[in-house]
């Protein structure tokens, strides 16, 4: 065994030239102090923590029995659903009527495909809170195209959006972030 220094190998090399990169900052999201929307009533939270050009990130919760009815993403809108607690049940309709059923306990993550007709339902006695990670497209339903509209992505009261093309920060909730 050789004699190896306690040091990790620099992942970016010292000289690299950072002039050509936009200032950096990272930012913390306080889950405490975000603001959300309520989807279908009270039984379900949504908290949009970040946008930026190419995807957004939500937090969300519901209540035992709640459910996210069913809606149809547009085709390149997939999305993957991270369970952090309780159990949630996704179904997916398919074109010939046929239904696939997952259910998503703790640390498991279910892809669902763009263009998925598709609903979420919390079940058993636990209230499920799951983490979503889609693309930033402000049309994320197919339903919204067709006159529905459930909700604008103007209207959420977003914890941190970010436009990576002007290199610009358009809405910082500064209760909930701090960098």
């Amino acid at each position: 065994m050789s004699d190896q220094s306690d040091e990790s190998p620099a992942l970016t090399p010292e000289e690299l030239d950072h002039t050509h990169l936009p200032e950096q900052t990272m930012y913390k999201i306080s889950m405490d102090a975000a603001s959300h929307f309520e989807q279908g009533g009270e039984d379900i939270e949504t908290y949009p923590l970040a946008i930026t050009n190419e995807f957004k990130l939500l937090y969300f919760e519901m209540a035992p029995g709640a459910t996210i009815g069913w809606h149809t993403h547009t085709p390149a809108f997939d999305e993957v659903c991270l369970s952090l607690s309780g159990t949630a049940r996704f179904t997916l309709e398919r074109e010939d009527g046929s239904h696939q059923v997952l259910e998503a306990e703790p640390r498991e993550s279910v892809y669902v495909p763009g263009g998925a007709r598709h609903k979420i339902e919390a079940v058993g006695d636990e209230r499920h809170e799951g983490l979503v990670a889609m693309p930033s497209d402000p049309v994320a339903r197919v339903e919204m195209l067709e006159g529905a509209s459930p909700y604008r992505m103007e209207d959420w009261p977003v914890a941190l959006w970010v436009d990576r093309k002007r290199d610009e920060v358009v809405e910082k909730d500064d209760d909930a972030v701090s960098t």
